[in-house]
């Protein structure tokens, strides 16, 4: 069972790998030249040398692909490698013959699942990792809340969630490019709705007042998450707005704004793990349920 697991999934493994591989060196680059770098040039506020590697980590920095493939890679595996697990076995019918060697449909499915998933989730977790050392060479106080979503663990419980989406997909619609299709619709919705409605309330925000309208607060809280603008308040205390406090100018008396402290990073990141973790746990428990019960 595990050699024709292997067989039918060696070219999307190789795939994963090659651009886990790449997508790890390029981190790896960038971080080592911010590290070694006496400021020459600047790409997207990161500081390089203007020697041959610091140009070409400026390159890299520039196309922001080693940012933007942590978090659009985990939709293509998902609906790449999670659709076609079991959607491809139903369309060609090798499930029936798999399930007639003595293999039960139980065991069929965990095989897919161990030697597939847990080989990409351990791309993701290298990848999330050096990430994190990355960001980690932006400066003394390193925003981390920018990168959110390209960090570990996010970035692993991302993967195993649009893993076990695409595995979902693929078995209740049996066909692998419907099930491609609803498996990023899906999880676009979800990693949106989490990131535009529920992170920011993992934890009551905390409430940054001033009377000094001048006050840049991203100078004050460089790590904070600033969830909203200003907005500014008369003597009285009612809200004239949030545009800059300049229109007010004579009645601002103080501005009131809102944000997510540094060291709540982590709690936020395992907080959405958690989350998830348990979406994927759900849809794969789903998933046991289909095959062994409703797929024929």
């Amino acid at each position: 069972m595990s050699w024709v697991t292997w067989r039918q999934h060696r070219l999307e493994g190789a795939w994963s790998l090659a651009i886990g591989a790449a997508l790890a060196a390029a981190v790896i680059f960038v971080a080592y030249q911010l590290h070694a770098a006496s400021c020459g040039g600047q790409a997207n506020s990161y500081c390089f040398s203007n020697e041959l590697g610091g140009t070409i980590a400026q390159g890299i920095v520039r196309l922001n692909l080693y940012q933007y493939g942590l978090v659009v890679l985990p939709a293509l595996a998902g609906a790449f490698i999670g659709c076609p697990l079991v959607a491809r076995e139903v369309e060609n019918g090798t499930h029936r013959l798999a399930w007639t060697q003595g293999v039960t449909r139980l065991r069929w499915l965990a095989v897919k699942l161990v030697l597939v998933f847990v080989p990409l989730l351990a791309v993701a977790a290298v990848a999330g990792a050096l990430e994190v050392v990355l960001i980690n060479q932006l400066g003394t106080t390193p925003n981390h809340w920018a990168f959110f979503d390209q960090q570990a663990p996010v970035v692993v419980a991302a993967t195993l969630f649009a893993l076990a989406l695409g595995l979902a997909a693929g078995a209740v619609i049996g066909k692998s490019v419907p099930a491609m299709a609803v498996t990023l619709v899906a999880f676009v919705v979800v990693r949106v709705g989490l990131a535009e409605i529920a992170r920011p309330m993992y934890i009551a925000p905390l409430s940054y007042k001033s009377v000094d309208l001048n006050t840049q607060t991203g100078a004050v809280y460089p790590s904070a998450w600033w969830l909203d603008d200003p907005s500014y308040y008369d003597n009285a205390g009612h809200c004239l707005g949030t545009v800059t406090f300049n229109g007010y100018r004579g009645q601002a008396a103080y501005f009131v704004q809102h944000f997510q402290p540094g060291d709540r990073f982590w709690a936020f990141q395992s907080i959405e793990s958690a989350i998830l973790t348990i979406l994927a746990a759900a849809l794969i428990g789903f998933t046991i349920y289909w095959v062994t019960r409703r797929l024929s």
